[in-house]
């Protein structure tokens, strides 16, 4: 590629690593998006992917990228898509790789909800629920554990997870609890993580957002900003949806299951664009389908104006996740390396153990109404021990579960 065009490329692209192909980055992270549940255990398969399965990141690496992107606001594995991408091939991968993830849960959604509001009827979505929640719980434990085993090293980290999962009990904000347990590992300085071997040196002009990378985020507001204002012509009520999902998106710590109460209010008690019974029902739907939480919006915004709406509602949601993680990422390169930095990310690390416990545990609550669901948990956790394939797992607990709380329950 010669010319001004081969310039600009360079210039999106970090230099560390071997190049990786876009069309691998799209394939990868669209079987993450169909098949990672339950909420942070996405982490799980996106590590699974990029540093067991390929190699691209060391695990120091990307575990630092999970503690900067936990305390950002907005969606948290929308941003670690971001972040792994951004790595690997510059912000046209960040782009492939955060499109990517979101795109079969949106699919799915789209689909689910127009079946919702067309038949109204969901004896056979309610009974497929029941067992693919049970399924997440036994993905989110095995998570629990994994991370653990890395995370975990010795007592130090597990009391500053112990108390942050109180912390989490007891409702504290969500970004005090990080912030706490970031000064917690400051003081009780537990064991770090082994690092593994260190990165390669770099040049100057490695991970910093260049003038193209800046083009391309600018263009992108831009197209995003005239996009919103049509619609705000044309469809009044979704541009206040879009508008409010924005704000949540780049305002919001803790991501999907701490934004629901806001949305909530925002939608139900606010505007009553949908009764309580509807909202329920859809974050139903996000909790059983794959990839982020929020992708709840898909089913708000398909509720006031069809495909367009869920697709407005949708960009509306993932987008400051996108705009905020690329635009961050070069101060996180500069402060990396520095000790007291990697201090506090094994703090944070080890509040996310309590985040996921925490998310069990209100799972479990919810889901573990009676004995098949138990079972079903405890055999998919099984199945999962034993390295069988997820998609596997889902489709037999998917037929399993229709029948039995289907046709014998």
């Amino acid at each position: 590629m010669n010319g001004p065009c081969s310039f600009l490329w360079e210039f999106c692209l970090p230099r560390r690593l071997p190049m990786v192909p876009l069309t691998l980055l799209c394939r990868r992270f669209l079987k993450i998006g169909a098949i990672a549940y339950g909420g942070p255990a996405i982490a799980g398969k996106m590590k699974e992917a990029v540093v067991k399965d390929y190699g691209w990141l060391e695990d120091r690496e990307f575990m630092q990228g999970m503690a900067f992107c936990q305390m950002l606001p907005g969606a948290t594995w929308v941003m670690m898509a971001t972040f792994i991408g951004y790595r690997l091939r510059g912000i046209w991968g960040a782009f492939t790789c955060a499109v990517s993830f979101v795109l079969p849960p949106f699919v799915l959604l789209v689909i689910l909800s127009a079946l919702y509001f067309k038949l109204g009827n969901l004896w056979v979505i309610q009974s497929l629920f029941k067992g693919l929640g049970a399924i997440v719980v036994a993905i989110v434990l095995k998570a629990v554990i994994g991370f653990s085993r890395s995370i975990i090293k010795d007592w130090k980290a597990a009391l500053i997870a112990i108390l942050a999962f109180l912390g989490f009990i007891f409702r504290l904000n969500i970004m005090l609890v990080f912030i706490l347990a970031a000064l917690a590992a400051l003081l009780l300085r537990p064991q770090e993580r082994k690092a593994g071997s260190p990165p390669s040196p770099v040049s100057a002009n490695s991970f910093s957002l260049h003038r193209a990378n800046y083009l391309f985020l600018g263009a992108l507001a831009i197209l995003i900003g005239l996009t919103y204002l049509i619609i705000y012509l044309i469809h009044t009520q979704l541009s206040y949806l879009c508008l409010i999902l924005f704000k949540l998106g780049a305002l919001a710590f803790g991501g999907g299951l701490t934004i629901i109460p806001l949305i909530q209010f925002e939608v139900v008690d606010r505007f009553q664009w949908v009764t309580t019974k509807e909202f329920l029902d859809g974050i139903a739907l996000g909790q059983v389908t794959p990839g982020p939480v929020m992708i709840t919006s898909t089913f708000l915004g398909y509720k006031l104006a069809g495909f367009y709406g869920a697709l407005m509602a949708t960009i509306a949601m993932f987008a400051p996740a996108f705009l905020l993680i690329s635009l961050l990422l070069p101060f996180h390169d500069r402060l990396k390396e520095m000790r007291s930095v990697r201090t506090m990310e094994q703090g944070i690390l080890s509040s996310f153990i309590a985040m996921l416990g925490l998310v069990l545990y209100n799972f479990g609550r919810a889901t573990f109404l009676d004995i098949p669901s138990v079972i079903f948990t405890a055999v998919a956790f099984l199945a999962l021990v034993k390295k069988i394939d997820l998609t596997y797992i889902l489709l037999t607990g998917a037929i399993l579960s229709i029948l039995i709380y289907g046709f014998l329950l």
